[in-house]
């Protein structure tokens, strides 16, 4: 159903600047609402940069809340918008737990899985928690060591996270990178104490994992240098 937002959040989702100018001038309200969306909501999902600062520098405001009770900066960090994300940072978007999608991940642990190391720290220094946990238990650790963002999990354990926390399968950050076989990660979390010994409700190791997924027989052998068996 249309609406007389529709225009400028249309605009928004297709990136057209010229129209949004054109209606922003015709004194159309910034903040309506079309397909569940604000166009600031539209255009940081869209990844269209330069009309999130042109809709930030009039005005929109950067932490209006839809239906789902999601920001602007959260449809950003899902879509992996990392200019847009910093942008709305900037011009003030909250970023606390209240800030989360269905699954509960919030704006650092979507960082986290991303990769994005700086946004992350950055995000820990305003007071946002690394520890923090999505619906099945996933830390902003476990998301980073599963992806193989290396350098996102050195910056979460230099921020205090903790190695060793599972998640509701028992899954631990060690056991994903020995299944996946990332070297650099298990390095740094044995060099951090991660237990060798932690099992998954399925009887897993990081050991076993390691073995089972033939991706790395370094990784076997860190880990039984590490004193698993």
């Amino acid at each position: 159903m249309s609406s007389t937002h529709e225009p400028l959040v249309n605009a928004c989702i297709r990136g057209d600047v010229a129209t949004i100018k054109r209606l922003l001038v015709k004194g159309t309200d910034i903040e309506g609402i079309w397909r569940s969306c604000t166009g600031l909501m539209w255009a940081a999902a869209e990844g269209h940069l330069s009309i999130v600062e042109l809709l930030l520098d009039v005005g929109a405001n950067v932490n209006a809340r839809n239906e789902v009770n999601y920001t602007a900066i959260l449809y950003a960090a899902e879509a992996d918008q990392r200019d847009i994300v910093l942008t709305l940072l900037d011009h003030g978007a909250q970023t606390d737990a209240s800030v989360c999608n269905r699954y509960q991940e919030t704006i650092l642990l979507l960082m986290a899985r991303q990769g994005h190391a700086d946004i992350v720290e950055r995000l820990a220094q305003i007071g946002d928690d690394v520890h923090h946990t999505n619906k099945i238990g996933d830390t902003a650790l476990y998301l980073a060591a599963s992806n193989g963002h290396a350098p996102t999990v050195a910056s979460l354990i230099r921020l205090g996270a903790a190695v060793n926390t599972a998640n509701v399968g028992g899954w631990t950050p060690l056991m994903m990178a020995a299944a996946r076989g990332d070297i650099d990660i298990i390095e740094i979390l044995l060099a951090e104490g991660a237990d060798v010994t932690s099992q998954n409700r399925w009887g897993g190791t990081a050991l076993s994992e390691a073995q089972q997924s033939f991706r790395s027989s370094q990784a076997v052998t860190m880990l039984r240098k590490a004193g698993a068996e």
